[in-house]
């Protein structure tokens, strides 16, 4: 039904429109793909990137600048279906091709060293923390190739983004962002120079199979995010108190059922996902 023009006054402007999201509320959590169970750690061609709980924070917290991801709709035309009229019917939804995140740089280089092993590690070279200084390693020699993994392997876990605003303890809600095996397939270079001194920032360009979004409860019971068992293991910590083990289905141990996933931690806090590095993406839960 039609509605006609009416007059509102500003007050009622104000409540309605001008009670705007803001660009600087968020919050960013990037997971490396999980240690393999069945890898050596003490060689430098297996070991995974990987972050402690302290880098794992700053990393989160450098990230000044990322992208809410978008997705459209893929058309044909359907010509003299009716006299006169084209039509455009959808036959596939399609998500960015791109996730770009830019962070700060602190002053030893884990940021720009973390995302160049991840890299590394796709492409089957020894990582940069596991070089000898002022060595090259390997890759110095005449003979050395890059043998590339396959996917299931460098693949993160969860990588998501926390849009939320100002008083989202008092509105109880945020909204969540998660990319789906995401890996990052290129870094920025990086301008140096002799000018006026600022800030160093690198920009870090991932690539996902799509994205889901969901509005999570600040207070209330946390949805139950599907996980994949066989990943990694650890502790779980219920909302009642009760400590469960859930660790990969090769090791025989007990793992965790549906029933009790859905138990798993109801109301984790937002500052408790940004700031606690055992928090776990794929349990929704600290370990």
């Amino acid at each position: 039904m039609p509605v006609k023009p009416v007059a509102r006054m500003m007050s009622e402007v104000k409540t309605k429109l001008l009670n705007l999201s803001l660009t600087s509320q968020y919050s960013v959590e990037i997971y490396p793909p999980p240690p393999s169970i069945l890898a050596n750690i003490t060689d430098i061609f297996e070991s995974k990137p990987s972050l402690n709980d302290f880098e794992q924070d700053v990393l989160n917290l450098a990230c000044f600048e990322a992208a809410l991801p978008g997705s459209s709709l893929l058309t044909h035309e359907a010509k003299d279906d009716y006299i006169g009229v084209t039509e455009k019917i959808a036959y596939r939804k399609s998500f960015d091709d791109t996730a770009s995140f830019s962070f700060y740089v602190n002053v030893d280089h884990k940021n720009i060293f973390f995302f160049e092993d991840w890299i590394r590690y796709i492409s089957g070279e020894p990582l940069v923390r596991n070089s000898v200084i002022s060595s090259y390693g390997p890759n110095l020699r005449s003979d050395f190739v890059h043998r590339m993994r396959f996917r299931s392997e460098y693949v993160s876990p969860a990588i998501i983004i926390n849009k939320f605003e100002k008083d989202y303890e008092k509105k109880g809600v945020y909204t969540e962002y998660r990319f789906v095996d995401a890996y990052p397939t290129s870094i920025n270079s990086i301008p140096v120079s002799y000018d006026s001194s600022q800030l160093l920032k690198v920009t870090v360009n991932f690539t996902f199979t799509r994205y889901l979004i969901r509005v999570v409860p600040y207070n209330g019971s946390t949805a139950t995010i599907p996980r994949d068992e066989t990943r990694r293991g650890g502790n779980i910590r219920l909302g009642d108190g009760t400590i469960f083990q859930a660790v990969s289905a090769n090791t025989g141990d007990i793992n965790l059922g549906a029933a009790d996933v859905e138990r798993v931690l109801n109301g984790v806090s937002l500052e408790q996902r940004g700031r606690n590095p055992n928090f776990d993406p794929n349990l929704n839960a600290f370990q």
